[in-house]
C-alpha cells in the first residue's frame, strides 16, 4: 500500500491562452459545483481540492482540470489542521465512500421528505417540459397563421411581430425554469442568478407586449417598470460579483 499521501491545491493558475470563464464552467460541470463553491474555487486564494490523496488519484484530479485549462499543485500531504477541502469527489477517486462523502438524512422522516421532494421536483420537471412544447408548437402555428394570412407586401405586420416575439420569450422562459428545477434536483441549491435571468426576460417580455394605452398613466407604469428592471439587473450584477470575484467582471 502506498504511503505517501498527497494534498491538491488551486489557486486560479491557468494554461496559457485559456479562457477564464470557459473554465469555471467546465470545472462545475466536471464536478457538478454549485455557483458558491466554483466562486470560492476561483475567488483569487489558494483552495485545498482535496486533502490525503494517493498519486494515482492526484494525477487524475491533475489531468481533469487540465483538461479544463486549469493547472493544480500537487503537495506533499500535511499534518497540521486546516480548512474542510472543497467536497470535489464526484466520481470517489479518493476512494472515500459515498455515505462519507456526501450526509444522508438519518431519520426515517428526514428520508421519506427527501424523496417527496425529489418527486415534486421531478413532476415540476415534467409539467413545465410539457408547457414549453406546447408552447412552441402554439408559436409554430401563429407564425404560419400570421404568415399565410397576409396579402399584402409585408409577412406581417408590427402588431404580429410584436406578439410572436412575446412568444418567443416565453420559451426561453420555460427552458430557463426547466434548467433551475434540474440544477435544484442535482445539487439541492436554487440558483439565485438563474432566477433573476428568469425574471428579468418575464420583464422584458412584458415591455414587448406591453399596452400603454390601457394603462391609467403611462408615463408612471414605465417609470415603475424601469425601476424593477434596474434592480433586477444590479442584483444579478452583484450575484456575478459573488459568484467569481475573480472572473474580471
Amino acid at each position: 500500500m502506498e504511503r505517501n499521501r498527497f494534498d491538491i491545491q488551486f489557486s486560479g493558475d491557468l494554461v496559457p491562452g485559456t479562457d477564464l470563464l470557459a473554465a469555471r464552467r467546465q470545472i462545475q460541470h466536471a464536478f457538478n459545483l454549485s455557483d458558491s463553491a466554483v466562486g470560492q474555487l476561483f475567488g483569487g486564494k489558494a483552495v485545498t481540492v482535496r486533502r490525503g490523496v494517493d498519486s494515482e488519484t492526484a494525477a487524475r484530479y491533475q489531468s481533469a482540470f487540465r483538461d479544463a485549462g486549469a493547472l493544480v499543485r500537487i503537495v506533499p500531504a500535511s499534518s497540521e489542521r486546516a480548512p474542510q477541502p472543497l467536497p470535489l469527489d464526484p466520481f470517489g477517486w479518493s476512494g472515500q465512500s459515498q455515505s462519507e462523502a456526501h450526509a444522508r438524512p438519518k431519520s426515517a422522516i428526514d428520508r421519506l421528505f427527501h424523496y417527496f421532494e425529489k418527486a415534486l421536483a421531478a413532476v415540476l420537471l415534467f409539467l413545465i417540459s410539457v408547457v414549453a412544447v406546447i408552447a412552441v408548437i402554439e408559436l409554430c402555428f401563429v407564425l404560419y397563421k400570421d404568415i399565410t394570412s397576409q396579402k399584402g407586401l409585408f409577412l406581417l405586420d408590427l402588431g404580429e411581430l410584436f406578439e410572436i416575439f412575446g412568444m418567443f420569450l416565453i420559451v426561453l422562459i420555460a427552458i430557463e425554469l426547466m434548467a433551475s428545477v434540474y440544477m435544484y434536483m442535482m445539487d439541492k441549491s436554487v440558483h439565485v442568478e438563474i432566477m433573476l435571468l428568469i425574471a428579468i426576460t418575464a420583464l422584458t417580455r412584458k415591455v414587448v407586449v406591453m399596452d400603454l394605452e390601457s394603462k391609467g398613466d403611462p408615463a408612471l407604469y414605465m417609470l415603475g417598470l424601469a425601476a424593477l428592471l434596474g434592480t433586477l439587473v444590479g442584483g444579478y450584477y452583484l450575484v456575478k460579483r459573488l459568484a467569481g470575484p475573480g472572473d474580471g467582471h
